[in-house]
């Protein structure tokens, strides 16, 4: 989605990162649940531990791929890509385009500096409210604070980290109420995602966008969005008619899909200085996914596996 907004300008597709803040609030909420019963140190250690394998090295690499072509100029401000790349745009902060997307890095990890001691310290109903609550207090947030250009507002965590809630809380119902979710959660999809859609089409037509900047489309886009990606992911976790999400294609681009997002936006800038916007797509896409391949299969996938290795207890 992100792919295909950012080559071929479709509007709605910025919401692949939307949809990716939930999944990631999802996944990484059972995880750290299933690890509760660990010491604090031996839970947040592995956590972490596993973060830098899974992120951090891909992540390098790009840094370097991008300095040997775009130049060395962003080393300026080194220290705002450790954690802190989404400072960039709000603080025009002169970087290659080829970074653009580095952005969603920065809200997600500046998320899992706290959300593990929330899931580690409180139990699950109080989770539960705590999730609530930062999916209440983003959007008031989102409409009480106005900046001069819409940047803040897409990119920086208090008005972004109702998403990752929103995952957190799928998780926590998913596990103590999937019978309903099973039940209801297509039903309660088409309805999410109808309404979120209707109420873009209708900001639309009546001229508010997020390149806007108005108080009312800062909390209404980005709360039909919400709905929007919550419908998708009711829908996935309902179990019903999800044959697609497991074909091949999409489940080996899922496989692959970090690198392709660390990369794509640097794959599209060159491209796009010479070549047509279909073409760049085309070829673009090539190249990303070829790239993604070598990274998991010789760098992202060795990693893992080593670890993995070194967690199993080895024979009496």
């Amino acid at each position: 989605m992100v792919f295909f907004h950012h080559s071929l300008k479709i509007k709605l597709l910025w919401m692949g990162v939307d949809l990716f803040f939930i999944l990631s609030g999802f996944l990484i909420t059972g995880v750290l649940l299933n690890a509760k019963g660990k010491s604090l140190g031996s839970y947040i250690g592995q956590f972490y531990a596993r973060r830098v394998r899974r992120i951090m090295v891909p992540y390098f690499i790009t840094l370097v791929l991008v300095s040997l072509i775009f130049g060395v100029a962003w080393m300026r401000h080194w220290y705002l890509y450790v954690f802190l790349t989404n400072l960039l745009l709000p603080l025009h902060i002169p970087h290659p385009v080829a970074f653009d997307p580095l952005w969603s890095l920065a809200v997600e990890e500046q998320f899992y500096f706290v959300w593990p001691f929330a899931v580690y310290f409180l139990s699950e109903r109080r989770l539960k409210w705590f999730a609530i609550f930062l999916i209440a207090l983003a959007p008031c947030l989102r409409f009480g604070l106005h900046f001069h250009q819409h940047w803040p507002i897409y990119t920086l965590l208090p008005f972004r980290m109702d998403l990752m809630a929103v995952g957190g809380l799928l998780c926590v119902a998913y596990r103590n109420a999937r019978p309903l979710l099973e039940r209801w959660g297509v039903t309660i999809g088409i309805i999410s995602v109808g309404i979120g859609l209707c109420g873009l089409l209708e900001l639309s037509r009546i001229g508010v966008t997020t390149y806007g900047n108005t108080r009312l489309g800062n909390l209404l886009i980005y709360e039909c969005s919400l709905l929007m990606c919550t419908g998708i992911m009711l829908w996935a976790l309902s179990g019903k008619g999800v044959g697609v999400l497991c074909l091949r294609p999409f489940t080996y681009i899922g496989t692959i899909s970090y690198s392709m997002y660390l990369v794509h936006m640097g794959v599209l800038t060159l491209l796009g200085q010479h070549l047509p916007a279909a073409a760049t797509t085309v070829i673009g896409l090539a190249i990303t996914v070829s790239y993604a391949s070598i990274s998991w299969y010789l760098i992202e996938s060795p990693l893992l596996n080593q670890a993995r290795k070194s967690r199993v207890p080895h024979p009496v």
